[in-house]
């Protein structure tokens, strides 16, 4: 078991753990809402072979997460088993990021070459960002095993990996973006360079800062039992073991169906923005301070939700908000009743939706992460050993596997509705946007609505779960 909590889980604790999650914060805002769109539409790489570069990426990454997770479970050094990843990991992500942005010239010829290119750079950042987020994110359950403090918890971590994204955004929209008299915008390649010189800056400062602001616990957190050599035999059944656990299971399938969604609905975000909603860089930059704002409050609610419902109610409740919510401003614009672009309102009522359903979704992911910490406690139980590693990295594992499908659903919705190269968005055939919508939407209720389905059969309570420490505690 865990070593006994020797330390006080301080405010300052709780602000460097959170804060570990920036870096994968602004790493998945990249991914999710500008590479795309920078490699097809700015660099000239069709959308399918680029979200087919960004899928390869991703497959790769999460075949390494259960690996890792399993490593670092196990791991043992003067700096525990966690940190010796995390502090290794740290200059690979940002050399490769930066480079990511920066194709050379020549690579930008040949269709080819950018394809490998693409697909060489989204590997190393992925797989380099693994050895830092797997083992940052296991932290959760080792620093404390109270209920409600893992919310807490949770909460900071998503609230900072949002507004690592968020900000990075805003910079981008606001400084890196932004129409000029000589040009710029969205689909200037200019900007896209210096914005991954910047975004690594920042990625470097979180890890490095998380990481040796968490440190100083080592001593605290539990150190594995001394094994002998392992074969790779027994890694793959210890981790069919864990995953045994059904509410593990309900929790790694909700995330299949879910990851798959949140793909396709990110990687088709900025398409969306700036084609069918006709949205300029300073007004996107708007968004972002608004998303910024929906992270912050989404914390204390989700804190107080799952105090006061259990987090799997409240998880489904908000989940169930989500689905029903979300597409509304879209179908609203096909049938007629959401104002046209020109309109005064459009942007007030665009800002107000997106403010929620930010929120809603900040607050699920929050409810989310939590119910998998205490899976943690149950499967321990089952097995009598802690894989907090394996459990989230099977978790990233799911979410990045689908998440690539996603994109890659992305990439094939853009070429089926025809969607035009280098075209400005008022020269876009109305056909083609509500193509896009009809494509799309549809698709994320159902993935969303599947995920929901999964949840109902956790089954991690508060009661159960103080049940499963107490019984820890007597092994």
């Amino acid at each position: 078991m865990s070593a006994d909590k020797k330390f006080v889980l301080g405010n300052d604790t709780r602000f460097f753990y959170g804060l570990g999650a920036a870096p994968y914060g602004i790493k998945d805002n990249g991914f999710s809402y500008f590479l795309l769109i920078f490699y097809s539409q700015v660099l000239g790489l069709s959308p399918v072979m680029t979200s087919a570069a960004l899928s390869i990426a991703i497959i790769v990454d999460a075949i390494t997460d259960p690996i890792i997770g399993y490593i670092s479970d196990n791991w043992r050094s003067r700096w525990g088993r966690r940190h010796p990843f995390m502090y290794m990991a740290i200059i690979p992500i940002c050399v490769s990021y930066a480079f990511m942005w920066n194709p050379p010239a020549d690579v930008i010829q040949s269709q080819q070459s950018l394809f490998v290119y693409l697909v060489v750079m989204a590997i190393s950042v992925r797989i380099f960002l693994t050895f830092f987020e797997v083992p940052n994110t296991a932290l959760i359950s080792e620093l404390t095993d109270d209920y409600d403090a893992r919310t807490q918890l949770m909460g900071l971590r998503y609230m900072f990996g949002w507004l690592g994204g968020i900000g990075m955004a805003f910079l981008a929209y606001a400084v890196f973006l932004r129409e000029t008299d000589d040009g710029g915008g969205i689909l200037a390649a200019a900007g896209y360079g210096y914005y991954g010189i910047a975004a690594a800056c920042l990625m470097f400062f979180g890890m490095l800062v998380s990481s040796i602001g968490t440190h100083r616990h080592i001593g605290g957190l539990h150190v594995p039992p001394v094994r002998e050599r392992v074969k790779v035999r027994d890694v793959v059944i210890e981790v069919l073991e864990t995953m045994k656990n059904r509410s593990f299971q309900s929790l790694f399938l909700a995330s299949i169906f879910s990851g798959t969604a949140a793909g396709m609905q990110a990687a088709l975000s900025i398409y969306f923005s700036t084609f069918f909603w006709g949205l300029k860089a300073a007004e996107l930059a708007i968004f972002t301070m608004f998303q910024a704002l929906a992270a912050c409050c989404a914390v204390p609610i989700a804190h107080m939700l799952g105090k006061r419902f259990d987090k799997k109610r409240a998880a489904m409740g908000s989940f169930v908000f989500m689905i029903s919510f979300g597409p509304l401003m879209l179908f609203g614009r096909v049938i007629g009743v959401v104002p046209e672009n020109d309109s005064p309102w459009l942007l007030p009522m665009l800002l107000a939706h997106n403010f929620i359903e930010v929120c809603v979704i900040i607050v699920f992911s929050i409810l989310f992460g939590a119910m998998m910490a205490d899976v943690v406690e149950d499967s321990a139980v089952d097995t009598t050993r802690r894989s907090e590693g394996v459990i989230f990295a099977a978790r990233g594992f799911a979410g990045k596997m689908v998440s690539g499908l996603g994109i890659l659903l992305a990439g094939v919705i853009l070429s089926a509705a025809n969607l035009p190269r280098d075209a400005a968005p008022e020269d876009v055939d109305n056909e083609v946007l509500v193509d896009l919508v009809l494509y799309a939407a549809p698709g994320q209720i159902l993935l969303y609505s599947l995920a929901l389905l999964m949840i109902t059969r956790y089954r991690i309570s508060r009661a159960k779960h103080a049940d499963n420490v107490t019984q820890l505690e007597t092994l």
